[in-house]
């Protein structure tokens, strides 16, 4: 039972991903826009998610650098023609048609697409083949897109506020999935959007050659402006983060002693608010959100507990495994078998079929759009985030109540009775976790699709009445109360509470 229980230690520090380590390479056909040819290349996929290519497998064993890479952030994986055909006709606005690719070598397509990006057209050679690279790029694109929102730092979130309300006050409600990536990135993001009409009205026509040329042109001009301006966002966001921890103390130091006088202050105002907010804002959620809440609670929490259902069987039935293989083999195999259900949740190939289920999201939310709700990506996105938390939990739990039991098993017999008795506890404390965790979900989801189209109907009623409550705040706490920020707590309680008389 020792030699047994030794075994942990070795399998919880074998189960981390080393960055540089290669998760999955092979040859793929890319299709090159300049010579309107396809090439092959070497792509590899490593353990931080970096997508890089090379000439060729000899090239990587040789040690030559890369001919190019990527982080995966804000990319769209694809296996429609037209449908990337769609997103780059829009990207390339002005432009008659879009030329389909010649000449490609297979059926087998799929397409890496970002608005301001380098775009990738790949063709393998098989389904299996097309199916494994789409599995480890989706996951690789989940991992860079949610890093912020995976954080659940008071700083990430305080971060996201501020572009939320970066963008409110030029005029933009609507969510999209601009909010993907880390801070530069999405700061990048943010500053092309502002950019891109004024690029597209002083730029485009000056744009000369065939029409095929000028959309190159075009897409690469907005590749080169984006890595421009993310250069410089990363440089001033580098030197910030040295910056923000003295202005934090600063603050601090600002606030500890007038705490309970800001407290009170700001309740005060948020008393006068109410007579101007409260009574619009409920009338506007009553007839305007209300009538909607249960149906798309539904249709929220239907593909999150279609997933969650799925990770529990796929935990139940690799634990299953690894008993009978346990019971036919030395007690010694059990190593191996630890470490495999310890990486479980960071398998792409065994994970798929949970994260398939969050797919059903892009149908059965489109009607949202006359919410101004776009961000079917991010939500896919944090439901498979979801799907992975309660595996790797699920896993964590029974490894740590293994190792606690298996020191009183003495033979093969009471090492398998162990495992039973431990996959059934942590079933029932899956299915007690995984409810509340789902609904809990669907709830903030509820709130990033109705808040902004509450703010965006309440804008001429409310929110240009807020400026006359600015006299209110003391000089000496300017920088810290914002009449902004009362409001919309007020407006988001409203929410919460029609939420609450829901299903």
């Amino acid at each position: 039972s020792a030699e047994v229980c030794s075994l942990f230690s070795l399998v919880y520090s074998q189960t981390q991903r080393a960055p540089h380590a290669t998760l999955y390479d092979g040859l793929l056909s890319q299709y090159d826009e300049d010579s309107q040819r396809w090439k092959e290349n070497y792509f590899v996929l490593l353990g931080d998610f970096t997508l890089e290519w090379f000439e060729s497998k000899e090239a990587l064993g040789k040690g030559c650098e890369p001919r190019g890479s990527t982080a995966l952030s804000g990319y769209l994986l694809l296996t429609s023609l037209s449908e990337y055909t769609k997103l780059v006709s829009s990207l390339c606005q002005g432009f008659q048609g879009w030329n389909t690719l010649t000449d490609p070598p297979g059926e087998f397509l799929f397409f890496l697409y970002h608005p301001f990006r380098r775009h990738f057209c790949f063709c393998t050679n098989s389904a299996e083949s097309q199916q494994t690279w789409k599995s480890a790029l989706q996951d690789g694109i989940r991992y860079h897109s949610t890093e912020l929102q995976r954080r659940g730092s008071f700083e990430a979130e305080a971060f996201l506020e501020a572009v939320r309300f970066y963008r409110q006050e030029r005029g933009s409600y609507r969510t999209g999935d601009l909010l993907l990536g880390v801070e530069p990135e999405i700061l990048g993001n943010v500053l092309m959007e502002d950019l891109l009409p004024v690029l597209r009205s002083q730029v485009l026509p000056h744009i000369r050659g065939s029409e095929l040329r000028r959309k190159q042109l075009w897409l690469q001009f907005l590749q080169e402006a984006y890595t421009l301006i993310l250069s410089q966002v990363s440089s001033e966001f580098k030197v910030f983060q040295k910056e923000k921890e003295k202005l934090q103390i600063q603050l601090e130091k600002k606030i500890r002693p007038d705490l309970d006088q800001m407290l009170t202050l700001k309740a005060q105002i948020a008393r006068k608010l109410q007579a101007t907010v409260q009574s619009p804002a409920e009338s506007c959620c009553c007839q305007g959100v209300e009538p909607d809440l249960d149906c798309v609670m539904e249709e929220l929490m239907r593909p999150i507990s279609s997933g969650a259902e799925m990770v529990r069987l796929l935990f139940a039935q690799r634990v299953d495994e690894m008993v009978r293989t346990v019971w036919n083999s030395p007690i010694a195999v059990l190593q191996k078998e630890l470490l495999t259900l310890g990486r479980m949740s960071w398998m792409p190939e065994i994970m798929q079929p949970c994260y398939e289920k969050a797919d059903v999201y892009k149908e059965s939310l489109q009607g949202l759009e006359r919410f101004g709700f776009h961000s079917v990506t991010s939500l896919v996105l944090g439901a498979q985030n979801l799907m992975q938390q309660l595996m790797q939990n699920s896993i964590y739990t029974f490894q740590q109540l293994s190792e606690q039991r298996l020191s009183q098993a003495t033979n093969r017999n009471q090492v398998i009775q162990m495992l039973e008795n431990v996959k059934d506890r942590v079933l029932k404390k899956f299915d007690y976790d995984s409810s509340s965790t789902r609904k809990q979900f669907a709830q903030e989801w509820l709130v990033q699709i109705f808040l902004p189209f509450l703010l965006k109907h309440l804008e001429s009623r409310c929110k240009l009445e807020l400026p006359k409550y600015e006299s209110y705040v003391f000089a000496d706490f300017s920088g810290i109360i914002n009449v902004e920020n009362i409001y919309e707590e007020m407006v988001l309680a409203v929410l919460l509470k029609a939420i609450s008389k829901g299903k």
